[in-house]
């Protein structure tokens, strides 16, 4: 789709500005170090070459090699997905630090420009491309405004400012429009919440054992207590809310994967579903597991995580795939993006509220009880979203896929 909102040029126009920005930022980071800089003047160098290259593609060229353009296409989601973020820091960091009377609204501003900040090269050099693997690279790519945001220093006196830019708060959000416009760009609907239409499929109460059953698993993940008795794992429950956990950081550590992950898994179900349309028979399950096995995987990073160990994350993995499975089914049942968002925030603000955010990570000790509740964790929200890939209910789900690809 050439035109998403703005036309195509205009994006171009944008992305353009935002190079020769970059370049502007990293000459005057290079001047007061002089002969100390030797990094920098290599990062210079590059990004000289880079931009000298899109520029080629751009304007000198009339018909550009498919193989230039490529080559144009990987280098820059590549190299600006993280470097627009660095120029954005060492800019807002400038700001904060320098002209600290106007600190509040230096965030808004920096909070504004985070939430489209890579807007432009999601339309440009992912909004075209047509296969599903080279979809899924790109978002990966694209995926990289989480983490960096937590070194803004927005002092803490703005407690709420400092929690949601530190948390990552504005970086799922950010996502979550990036994933707005790179549907539409793609030729899907722009909005992942989709209206309600009236189906003859859709049944009342499988809505609603669906979110029950979500809310069993939300409970049985959030507050089951593991020990050695064989008991504790189908009844022993150990719910210890503190009042003292019931803060800013803990709610925002919650709100951001409850946004940030369920986004993820929008765009993951999007990319299966048109990837394999044209096996109507395996595009839905297709869509389902392969993202709730990405969303398993993603976890694969919390190795060593506050002490968590090799054992447990692999753990984690597998465990945490049972409701990405679940998650991925409330979404396509019901075409509401916000409600795998509230479970899914749910889940981690509870089990924030009994250890406090980050206290612990993934606990694994091997015993009897650990493997049953890992395997109840995943093969009970497996064998209910199977359940769910039959008769009206597998014809909601594929009413609301083709709804997402507008092929109603």
């Amino acid at each position: 789709m050439n035109e998403v909102i703005l036309p195509r040029k205009r994006w171009q126009q944008i992305f353009n500005v935002q190079m020769i920005f970059a370049l502007i930022v990293i000459i005057l980071e290079i001047i007061p170090k002089r002969g100390h800089a030797a990094g920098n003047i290599f990062q210079l160098v590059f990004l000289c070459l880079v931009i000298g290259l899109n520029f080629y593609v751009q304007f000198k060229c009339k018909n550009p090699s498919k193989l230039n353009h490529e080559i144009t296409r990987w280098i820059n989601l590549w190299l600006f997905s993280g470097y627009f973020i660095d120029v954005w820091l060492a800019t807002g960091n400038y700001l904060l630090l320098n002209y600290k009377q106007l600190e509040i609204l230096w965030v808004l501003l920096l909070w504004a420009a985070y939430l489209v900040l890579l807007l432009p090269l999601a339309v440009l050099y992912a909004g075209d491309l047509k296969k599903w693997y080279l979809r899924l690279i790109a978002v990966y790519l694209l995926d990289q405004q989480y983490g960096p945001d937590q070194a803004l220093l927005v002092s803490k006196n703005l407690r709420i400012m400092h929690s949601i830019t530190w948390q990552g708060v504005i970086a799922a959000l950010a996502l979550l429009i990036l994933a707005c416009f790179l549907g539409y760009a793609w030729g899907y609907r722009f909005n992942p919440n989709l209206k309600f239409v009236k189906s003859r499929n859709f049944q009342m109460w499988v809505f609603v054992i669906v979110v029950v059953f979500a809310t069993i698993d939300l409970f049985y993940n959030a507050f089951s207590d593991y020990d050695k008795n064989l008991w504790t794992v189908f009844f022993g429950y150990s719910i210890n809310i503190y009042a003292k956990y019931l803060t800013i950081p803990n709610l925002t550590s919650a709100i951001e994967p409850g946004i940030l992950e369920e986004t993820e898994r929008y765009l993951m179900v999007l990319i299966f579903i048109a990837g394999f349309n044209r096996f109507p028979k395996w595009r839905v399950p297709i869509a389902v597991y392969a993202s709730g096995i990405l969303f398993g995987l993603s976890h694969a990073g919390n190795v060593g995580w506050n002490g968590e160990t090799l054992s447990a994350t692999v753990a984690q993995v597998i465990g945490v795939m049972g409701s990405g499975f679940l998650w991925a089914v409330l979404y396509l049942y019901t075409g509401k993006l916000w409600l795998p968002m509230i479970f899914h925030f749910l889940m981690d603000y509870l089990a924030d509220l009994q250890s406090g955010w980050n206290s612990a990570g993934w606990q694994f000790s091997g015993w009897t009880t650990d493997y049953i509740s890992e395997i109840l964790m995943v093969a009970v929200p497996l064998a209910f979203t199977i359940w769910m890939m039959f008769g009206q209910r597998r014809a909601v789900l594929e009413e609301n896929a083709n709804r997402l690809l507008n092929l109603n």
